[in-house]
């Protein structure tokens, strides 16, 4: 006579237990998964940019001479003054898609917009106290700390250059920082924090770091 042996199986209440600690867990840990990954694309982006662009500067300044001559202090810039400045001193030396004139809803101001070729979008505005630079990693317009990042080029203050002994020709926005850290997120106008809408500090405390969102980073 041939044993008969009873197979294993799970029962239906036992897959479904299964399947919901499955799903608890996978709740717990897709937005710190989504989260780190979405913060890894932006280091990656903006460290590329902050090269890319810097590497435009350089090729320009060994053709165009010295940086501190290219912008005019105290001069009102129009839309084509800033498209010519850009003809002029950058766009040779840069990859782009386009570029057009960009109008802000929130101040008004006009400059001029730049789709880059990874899909991101950075902005040129020029004024008498320098140039403020605009990166978009994402690729389109939106305010806050994870989606805006701030840069400058021959930044004036009290009629010298702040960007005057930086490393490279462009650099995270400091326009009147006061060298603290700590300043950096609580500053009235450019500090980085939730719901900020100008967030001109937020690169700088992401350089500091070595080009990684901090811990303390308002993400």
């Amino acid at each position: 006579m041939t044993k008969q042996y009873k197979k294993a199986a799970f029962t239906l209440a036992e897959v479904l237990i299964t399947l919901g600690i499955i799903g608890i867990v996978a709740a717990m840990t897709l937005p710190t998964l989504i989260a780190d990954y979405q913060k890894k694309v932006v280091e990656t982006r903006l460290i590329s940019f902050y090269s890319k662009i810097n590497q435009a500067y350089r090729m320009s300044y060994a053709e165009n001479g010295d940086t501190l001559d290219w912008v005019v202090s105290d001069k009102t810039y129009s839309y084509d003054e800033m498209f010519d400045w850009l003809e002029k001193y950058i766009f040779p030396y840069m990859r782009y898609v386009y570029a057009k004139k960009y109008v802000s809803s929130l101040t008004g101001e006009i400059s001029v917009e730049v789709g880059m070729v990874d899909g991101s979008l950075c902005y040129f505005s020029i004024d008498g106290n320098g140039q403020d630079v605009v990166f978009y990693p994402k690729g389109k317009f939106e305010r806050g700390p994870r989606t805006k990042f701030v840069f400058q080029f021959s930044k004036r203050k009290y009629g010298r250059s702040e960007a005057k002994n930086s490393i490279n020709f462009v650099e995270p926005y400091i326009y009147n920082w006061n060298g603290k850290r700590e300043s950096l997120f609580t500053d009235g106008t450019w500090g980085c924090k939730k719901g900020c809408i100008y967030c001109g500090y937020c690169t700088k405390l992401i350089q500091l770091n070595g080009w990684e969102i901090p811990d303390d980073y308002p993400w």
